[in-house]
């Protein structure tokens, strides 16, 4: 039946257009493959998630300094800078993508690994957390062009957007879970004011979880790609991607605004482990909560994304980011923990419309033969926001985050301002 067929006067009308937004909503779950690889990408959210809160508190732990927490973040974007376009070439000329995914969760449960062995030790040093930095780093931004283009190749283009929006829903279920379930392991351990000793467990538990994520993709079944004899050198190919998006003005404009959205809009994760502790006041077990209950706002707007129907995207990207813009501009001021804590739960809901819809967005308009190249300069923008932040941080350490974080807030309020009076971006389907 389809929607013109409902007589939306008749008592059954309402349980049918339930029915139907239910099914709208998780309709890619109807593919095996995309359940297997749903399994593998949940895994690796898991795992990132809680290296989200534990490096971090590691590395304040250890210095005390902000400007410590920005180098880590910028060592990891500088190897990104080489890392996420030659991921890009590979994306579009291995023949099995999912062999890309599966040798960098290998490599990460390494790196994972061995971080809990430098704690058990106890020979742990900011450079040992440095160097897991680049090395995953470098695994990250090489994997993640292929595993956005593996998202098409399992569930098609009508779907996509639905597949990407409940993909960000796992994302977001695990930032829900898993960072608390972090703090208060690390907490309830005797964690904090010096004694790191208990993160080990948390390394072992990520460690592990790479290594299902590893497995899980082993069920994913999509065809080979061809062999193809590549007239095109690796460099011909890496300028021709770059060329690609210089003269396609589409994604030229989403990529350089999604730049500045990210930019502006995620300068306060890298700060967040010295403000929870300086300016709220909080230990290890509120910084995971925090970073959790900021995945509600998340996990919601993933939701909502998914059920949308494929129109007027640009829009609710806008609207979702000054959402955001708002939000973090309160949170700058808050000095209240359980303030913030909401805050940030609503930064979150903001948040995931431009990180969604941007990708959905670049994968609708891009051409097929370019896919991977083009996501990889989309891994490559966020190595160089990684690197582009640092001077945030060091501002935070002469400043105070607060004022670091309210500024770019405002700043992210000031462009999406601007961009709801541009046309060509905001009438983006």
């Amino acid at each position: 039946m389809s929607d013109g067929d409902l007589n939306l006067d008749s008592p059954d009308s309402t349980p049918k257009l339930r029915q139907k937004q239910w099914l709208r909503t998780f309709a890619a779950f109807s593919f095996p493959n995309y359940r297997w690889f749903f399994g593998s990408l949940l895994c690796g959210f898991a795992s990132m998630n809680m290296q989200m809160f534990v490096r971090g508190w590691l590395v304040f732990e250890i210095t005390g300094s902000y400007e410590k927490l920005g180098w880590m973040t910028a060592a990891g974007g500088i190897v990104g800078l080489l890392a996420a376009p030659l991921g890009g070439v590979v994306a579009d000329r291995v023949r099995q993508k999912k062999h890309v995914l599966q040798l960098s969760g290998i490599a990460n449960g390494i790196i994972t690994f061995a971080i809990a062995y430098c704690i058990v030790t106890g020979s742990l040093v900011f450079e040992h957390l440095l160097l897991a930095s680049i090395l995953q780093g470098i695994t990250f931004n090489g994997m993640f062009p292929s595993k956005q283009a593996l998202t098409k190749d399992v569930v098609g283009l009508d779907l996509l957007t639905n597949a990407i929006g409940l993909s960000n829903t796992g994302m977001n279920a695990a930032r829900l879970l898993l960072p608390g379930l972090a703090g208060g392991m690390v907490a309830a351990l005797g964690g904090g004011y010096g004694n790191i000793d208990p993160a080990k467990w948390v390394y072992v538990v990520m460690g592990t979880i790479y290594v299902l994520s590893v497995l899980f993709l082993v069920k994913v079944d999509v065809p080979d790609r061809p062999v193809v004899k590549h007239r095109e050198s690796i460099t011909q190919q890496l300028t021709g991607g770059f060329q690609y998006v210089l003269d396609t003005p589409v994604i030229f404009m989403l990529l350089g605004f999604n730049f500045l959205m990210a930019f502006f809009g995620m300068t306060y994760y890298m700060l967040l482990p010295g403000f929870v502790k300086e300016v709220l006041n909080a230990g290890p077990d509120k910084l995971g909560l925090i970073i959790s209950v900021s995945g509600i706002g998340s996990l919601i707007g993933s939701l909502i994304i998914a059920s949308l129907p494929s129109r007027n995207r640009a829009r609710v990207l806008l609207s979702g980011t000054l959402i955001m813009g708002v939000a973090l501009l309160a949170f700058s001021f808050s000095s209240n923990y359980w303030l913030s804590l909401v805050l940030l739960a609503i930064v979150g809901l903001g948040s995931v419309a431009r990180m969604s819809l941007t990708n959905v967005l670049l994968q609708t308009f891009v051409d097929s033969d370019y896919r991977g190249r083009v996501m990889s300069i989309y891994t490559l923008e966020m190595a160089i926001l990684s690197i582009s932040i640092y001077p945030v941080s060091v501002a935070a350490d002469i400043f105070g985050p607060q004022w670091a974080v309210g500024i770019s807030a405002a700043c992210l309020i000031a462009l999406v301002l601007i961009l709801f009076n541009v046309p060509s971006y905001r009438n983006l389907d």
